[in-house]
């Protein structure tokens, strides 16, 4: 857990002089999840610099591996004085959303086949390639001497996905839901919401995400996962992975199928796409150990092997993907109740109260956040059912006895 990509981000209400700065430990089995929140009163060096060693405090002073934040230059100055040995990373995601309002008046029709050149070149593999094509797009474009077109290329090894390479960042570096959760604090921030109030709906926020992939693993356990291909390894990962990562490694799967293999000498192979006569990623097999190894990074940056691994062990008949490759933060396993629920013959029906019951706290907790009057009452009647469960004698489990 202390080792994950963490996302920072802040924001400044227009109305207010409070600055928000979210810190959360991305992805681990079916969620993203939030575990700090910070509001600064002043947006300045200093005020990033506490909050950060707070963060560092609480995490025994265990510095992540990597930092994804927004252009903020502050807390970029930051992160570099407090987390001088943490790659620190921009969020795609949040540089995107200004896009609009950078480049709509100045490509006006064109704004949209630029957008996708962008995205092309964000995704590629080879730094070299993204340089030659960032100078082609500027110059197809026109977009010589736009500032921000100068700005995204100075600042590129911080947020292009060729720079990143080898650098773990889960998945997430693209992901929109942290402009979403940016924008929702940013509203309650501008509407001078209290602070009791702001803590409220945030749980809210983090209470429906956690719903939302708990349901997502529970589909999974229900259906009869859709595989696309004919390889032993797909089902291996359907049975073992959460439907995210499950879906991405099957995507890389599909794809596998696109390219071919040569044999180079003793352990290294090379994998291009058949359409190719030329390039392609080095992979390199250690049939001893069963580690594999690609030159594209991509086990290293999110978690997932990638389609010119896949390609090879398919290759050399691997029905089931190496251990070293199933990552536990993508395995679907949900976390065991609590010891005093385990043990007993009836071990299986208490853990489904045990869940039942989150779920009508879950529900609870959304429907009163939707009003004062609804948080009022809730609040009220939980305080005095707590109260009455407190009462209530603890009879232990008759195998904790034995």
């Amino acid at each position: 857990m202390l080792r994950r990509r963490i996302p920072i981000s802040s924001m400044t209400s227009p109305k207010t002089p409070t600055t928000a700065l979210r810190i959360s430990p991305g992805r681990t089995h079916h969620r993203s999840s939030l575990t700090s929140c910070a509001l600064l009163r002043e947006g300045n060096l200093q005020s990033f610099i506490w909050a950060l060693q707070v963060f560092l405090n609480f995490m025994n002073r265990k510095a992540p591996q990597t930092v994804l934040t927004d252009q903020n230059m502050h807390l970029k100055e930051a992160v570099q004085k407090e987390l001088p040995n943490t790659k620190h990373a921009l969020s795609i995601g949040l540089i995107a959303s200004r896009f609009p309002s950078w480049f709509n008046a100045v490509l006006g029709r064109h704004y949209n086949d630029w957008e996708n050149e962008f995205y092309r070149l964000h995704n590629m593999e080879s730094t070299m390639d993204f340089d030659l094509g960032w100078s082609d797009m500027v110059s197809c474009y026109g977009l010589h001497g736009n500032r921000h077109i100068a700005s995204l290329f100075a600042s590129r090894k911080l947020w292009a996905s060729p720079y990143l390479r080898g650098h773990f960042l889960a998945g997430l570096a693209a992901l929109p839901g942290i402009s979403k959760i940016k924008d929702f604090i940013q509203r309650l921030l501008s509407a001078q919401t209290c602070l009791s109030r702001l803590i409220e709906q945030v749980a809210v926020v983090v209470d429906y995400k956690d719903q939302a992939g708990e349901q997502q693993i529970a589909q999974q356990n229900s259906e009869n996962t859709i595989l696309k291909t004919a390889a032993p390894v797909e089902g291996h990962a359907a049975a073992v992975f959460t439907p995210y990562a499950f879906y991405e490694l099957q995507d890389e799967l599909v794809e596998a199928a696109h390219y071919a293999y040569f044999h180079l000498e003793g352990n290294a192979f090379l994998v291009r796409h058949h359409t190719k006569t030329d390039g392609g990623c080095n992979v390199t097999w250690n049939q001893k150990e069963e580690l594999i190894s690609c030159s594209c990074q991509m086990f290293e940056s999110s978690g997932i092997l990638c389609r010119h691994a896949l390609r090879v062990l398919t290759t050399l008949n691997y029905f089931q993907i190496p251990d070293h490759y199933l990552p536990v933060r993508w395995h679907r396993t949900q976390p065991q109740p609590s010891k005093s629920l385990i043990g007993g013959p009836d071990h299986g029906r208490s853990y489904e109260r045990v869940k039942a019951l989150q779920s009508m706290v879950s529900v609870l907790v959304s429907e009163a956040g939707k009003s004062e009057e609804r948080m009022d009452l809730a609040t009220q009647e939980v305080s005095v059912l707590l109260s009455r469960i407190r009462q209530q004698p603890v009879v232990p489990n008759v195998s904790e006895n034995r």
